[in-house]
């Protein structure tokens, strides 16, 4: 059966010692999880941004081409 001096050795000496670790070790997978976020956001904004840039090709061929189409007197199909 645990005494009183025990269950105080407990609260001052392990309770605490315990909780640090559980900090350090959250605080570790938290870093873990925030720099693979970091890096999924940094490939999504770049995929965003050649999207982009692929989206004004598109706009820019569809002039050209319908400049092409006119002169030719081609219809233009939908």
């Amino acid at each position: 059966m645990l005494t009183k001096a025990d269950i105080d050795w407990l609260k001052s000496e392990l309770v605490p010692a315990v909780a640090d670790e559980v900090q350090k070790r959250i605080e570790k997978k938290l870093d873990d999880v925030s720099t693979k976020l970091d890096m999924f956001v940094g490939e999504i904004k770049t995929k965003r941004e050649e999207q982009t840039l692929h989206e004004g090709k598109h706009e820019e061929i569809d002039e050209r081409l319908s400049k092409v189409e006119k002169h030719l007197n081609i219809p233009v199909t939908p």
